[in-house]
């Protein structure tokens, strides 16, 4: 029997088959992945498109992150400066008690503001895991240092007073005058003096500034007016030398009980006054750090919204129509089959059959 060679046309369809089986694939890996391809060079024309939008992501993304750091950072932070505020507050609340019941339990206020000083130095040195919050650019030193040297220096001031070295006026200058008392000796760390800001990159055109030193004057003269309020109230043993008294009773000086009274709420009222101050601003640094993290809100909400339309473009370039491709699928199963007949056919095709 002779045959007849029908090589070409099975190469043809070979190929023609291939083609197919090609799509066939590209359109199963659309429906399974949801993408049109997994190579950027798929994308033929929107390659570009898709590339740029990807890069703007990529950058979008990096700035919620720092903006999520950053938000982290101002809330301790804001709560930190919160928390001084309502302890300088129950030392605030003490003095106005005790001086409106007209008779002062020093070891009462001592007590608390001994407590309130201790926490208020742990609260300056509050950190986000192993950065320090109040310490500037320089976030592994801890700000306030120690607080033995203060201490010490406002004991031998209140005993100075006390004997009558100096008045109190020189007193109150020795705690008020920041060139008598000063940083370092209060305990702040020296690196305080020169370290550098801490800012948030929010954007491509935004650098935002949100440090609070641990040396801001607010915190520092609060820390400075209850140490002192601390020593003073737990120094002396009495405000006056009352009949009966022992000799050795330490009370403010003066000759008589009115001038010893009139030392000590010289001095008393001025760090009640200070206290009061020192709250005030707290709440302006607490003001400007809600107001930063306002304007980190408003930047993050707005990279959201440019997210979302990078992903609305990169979705129209980049995502495939599974049920689009579903269907050309089942056109094309149909083609395959079709055309493994023909093939067949042409395959077992002799002269008689094809005359």
């Amino acid at each position: 029997m002779t045959s007849i060679s029908t090589m070409g046309q099975a190469i043809d369809q070979m190929e023609r088959i291939k083609q197919v089986q090609s799509l066939f694939a590209n359109y199963q890996a659309q429906v399974t992945t949801g993408k049109k391809t997994n190579l950027f060079k798929g994308l033929g024309i929107d390659v570009l498109t898709s590339e740029r939008s990807r890069a703007d992501l990529d950058s979008i993304d990096i700035y919620r992150r720092n903006i999520d750091i950053a938000d982290r950072r101002l809330k301790l932070m804001n709560n930190a400066v919160e928390e001084m505020k309502a302890q300088a507050i129950n030392v605030q609340n003490a003095i106005t008690v005790q001086t409106q019941q007209g008779e002062i339990e020093l070891n009462t206020i001592h007590e608390i503001a001994q407590s309130v000083y201790t926490f208020l130095v742990d609260l300056v040195n509050s950190k986000d895991g192993d950065r320090y919050l109040f310490s500037g650019s320089d976030t592994q030193t801890k700000p306030l240092v120690t607080t033995s040297l203060m201490t010490t220096y406002m004991d031998t001031r209140v005993d100075e007073w006390v004997n009558g070295t100096i008045d109190t006026d020189a007193l109150i200058a020795s705690y008020t005058d920041n060139t008598a008392l000063v940083d370092a000796t209060v305990g702040y760390a020296a690196t305080l003096s020169n370290a550098g800001n801490v800012f948030v990159r929010a954007d491509d055109t935004k650098d935002i500034d949100y440090t609070v030193l641990g040396n801001d004057p607010a915190i520092r003269d609060l820390i400075v007016t209850i140490g002192m309020t601390a020593n003073l109230t737990g120094t002396l043993d009495e405000v006056t030398l009352d009949a009966g008294d022992p000799l050795t009773t330490v009370t403010a000086p003066g000759a008589t009980a009115k001038d010893q009274s009139d030392n000590f709420y010289r001095v008393f009222n001025q760090l009640a006054a200070a206290i009061n101050t020192a709250v005030d601003n707290l709440d302006t640094i607490g003001y400007r750090l809600s107001g930063i993290q306002a304007q980190l809100d408003g930047i993050g909400k707005d990279h959201q919204e440019d997210r979302n339309n990078l992903m609305s473009v990169i979705s129209n370039v980049e995502d495939a129509d599974t049920t689009e491709a579903a269907l050309k699928i089942k056109i094309l199963s149909t083609q395959l089959e079709a055309s493994y007949r023909v093939t067949a056919l042409l395959s077992d095709l002799t002269l008689t059959k094809f005359i």
